[in-house]
């Protein structure tokens, strides 16, 4: 070899003096300090000197050496510390090394005295497939055995034990194996009976374990030691899972389920407020993932009794003013019609989707995001009316859609009581219509017939009547019902199929107007519809809230917004002759 034996015997020295630090991160950081980052760039050149000498022995310490899982199965991997987006790397990848850089791993392993090289030198020469490569697996997972016991923190023993079963395991030298399957036992046993804190150390060796083909009987009392240990439930949790991992049987696992549930119970009974709410979560999904009904009907009868008191949540409210000639102005175009029939199309095409335009949303809802980088930041959970779950957004796709109703949400919250007051003036300017009128108006739609016509001609009544809780709670399904109509008259065909296929089963609003949505229909008053009567993504839901009985009592401007949704979606398949050009475009969206 062209580089000198005292400089290899320098080396060498460097690599056993590193090795009498307390923890692997001194260690490295010692001997790569001895050859600066510098000298790790560029290749090692076969004809090899001094530069080259020192640059492969740098590599031989600079790579990351981790044992991770996939698909169940556990493998040491050994990775460059850096890796460009060109596949170029430094060091190189193992099998890239030159046939100098292998000779000073191979010489190096002679000189150094130390586990600490042995077992990385060895390690590494066995990734190459370096002359007997199965003893080179062995030497190596020997030293790593030894070297867990130099160590001081319980997290470096349970790595470098980690490395020397896979290696152990992977030339089939059992005896090894078996010797370092006893090691990690004891090492976990200790972990959990200490006084120190230390779950993330136990985890660490217990995991693999369970992954072996034959898990160690040991291993079923280490982790319910480890759950009676612990305080937290999400480090009880952890070794739920590892004992789910672990028992394949149904008995066993649905036990196993029952005490996760109860544990996440437990801890609930012990937390206020959104911490609460967060493990009674968290006993809802487990109960789910076992596919047990009592403990699903448990966990979820618990998360049910939270209200927004023992959340902890607070209201706010705000208002706005706007002058009177402003008012009358904004009520205009349903003042100033010849007639109701056309004041109740101005009211739903002059105003718009009550949401206003999908490009405003978007355009404020990016706005958002710009000065609210923390918000996006944050885990989201949007809970239901019945204390549930409703909606948690993962995807970016689902935290834009967020952004969106959030933003449509705050605009009906400035729009419906106008719109409420509007449909009032209606009645006040042209007269109270009588309900053979308005069932005369509405009968001129492709989708109603003289019974669905009658039906909303008596919700219109009830409005004006001053019953507005009635109105709002009977012109809700009127919603969906039309949606159907549209979608039948469309020829889409969806409602035949789904009955076809799920008999006794009727697809949602929501289904429905996803369906007129690749119709065509215009996309703000799709939002518009959906973040009023059905979003989970933190609408209104006013259609939903309505028919599981979560809206005890509702007003005139919920009411209001339900009316404009039907007036719109009657209005696709409606040509009246008295509507006037521009309200006509608007009614032929769909």
């Amino acid at each position: 070899m062209p580089s000198t034996d005292a400089q290899l015997s320098t080396i060498a020295n460097w690599i056993d003096s590193a090795a009498l630090s307390e923890t692997p991160l001194q260690a490295h950081r010692e001997f790569n300090g001895k050859i600066p980052i510098s000298e790790h760039e560029g290749p090692v050149e076969s004809v090899g000197g001094i530069s080259a000498t020192r640059r492969a022995a740098a590599w031989a310490f600079a790579y990351h050496v981790q044992v991770v899982e996939n698909d169940g199965k556990w493998r040491v991997q050994i990775v460059p510390y850096f890796q460009g987006p060109d596949s170029h790397s430094i060091p190189p990848q193992v099998p890239d090394v030159s046939d100098f850089g292998v000779e000073t791993w191979t010489a190096l392993s002679a000189k150094v005295c130390s586990h600490f090289g042995k077992a990385r030198l060895h390690h590494l020469l066995f990734e190459r497939k370096v002359g007997k490569v199965r003893d080179h697996a062995i030497l190596a997972a020997q030293s790593y055995l030894t070297l867990a016991g130099t160590w001081e923190k319980e997290l470096d023993k349970g790595e470098c034990l980690n490395i020397a079963l896979r290696l152990a395991r992977s030339v089939g030298n059992h005896d090894l194996a078996n010797n370092v399957v006893t090691a990690m036992l004891t090492l976990a046993t200790n972990v959990i009976a200490s006084d120190a804190h230390k779950p993330g150390a136990a985890t660490q060796i217990l995991g693999p374990l369970i992954g072996e083909r034959v898990p160690p009987k040991a291993l079923q009392g280490l982790l319910d030691a480890a759950i009676d240990r612990y305080d937290s439930p999400f480090v009880k949790a952890q070794f739920f899972s590892l004992k789910l991992r672990l028992n394949k049987g149904d008995g066993a696992r649905s036990g196993i389920y029952s005490d996760l549930v109860q544990m996440w119970l437990d801890a609930a009974a012990k937390a206020t407020g959104l911490v609460r709410a967060g493990h009674l979560k968290a006993a809802l999904q487990q109960a789910q993932a076992s596919a047990v009904p009592h403990l699903i009907d448990r966990a979820a009868s618990s998360l049910q009794t939270l209200r927004n008191e023992d959340l902890g949540l607070k209201s706010f409210s705000a208002s706005s003013a706007v002058s009177r000639e402003e008012f009358e102005s904004y009520l205009k175009p349903v003042v100033d019609c010849t007639d109701w029939q056309q004041a109740l199309l101005h009211f739903a095409f002059t105003y718009g989707p009550a949401t206003g335009s999908i490009e405003n949303t978007r355009k404020r809802a990016a706005e958002y995001a710009k000065h609210s980088v923390l918000a996006d930041l944050a885990t989201m959970e949007l809970i239901g009316s019945d204390g549930l779950p409703r909606f948690s957004p993962q995807s970016d796709a689902e935290i834009e859609e967020v952004r969106l109703t959030r933003q449509e949400s705050f605009t009906l919250q400035h729009m419906a009581p106008l719109l409420a007051i509007a449909l009032h003036r209606i009645a006040e300017t042209h007269g109270v219509p009588t309900e053979e009128d308005l069932t005369s108006f509405f009968a001129q739609g492709m989708l109603t017939d003289a019974e669905l016509a009658s039906s909303i001609a008596r919700c219109f009544i009830r409005y004006w009547s001053g019953d507005t809780e009635g109105a709002a709670f009977t012109i809700a399904p009127k919603v969906e019902t039309l949606a159907r109509n549209l979608v039948l008259a469309l020829d889409a065909g969806v409602y035949k199929l789904q009955r076809n296929e799920k008999p006794g089963q009727y697809p949602g609003l929501g289904y429905l107007l996803g369906v007129l949505r690749t119709k065509d229909m215009d996309e703000s008053w799709y939002r518009s519809i959906l973040t009023i009567c059905g979003n989970p993504a933190g609408g209104w839901n006013l259609r939903n809230e309505i028919a599981h009985g979560f809206i005890p009592a509702a007003g005139s401007p919920a009411a209001a917004l339900l009316f404009q949704c039907v007036i719109y979606l009657w209005s696709l398949g409606a040509k009246p002759q008295n509507v006037d050009a521009e309200v006509e475009t608007g009614g032929e969206q769909a």
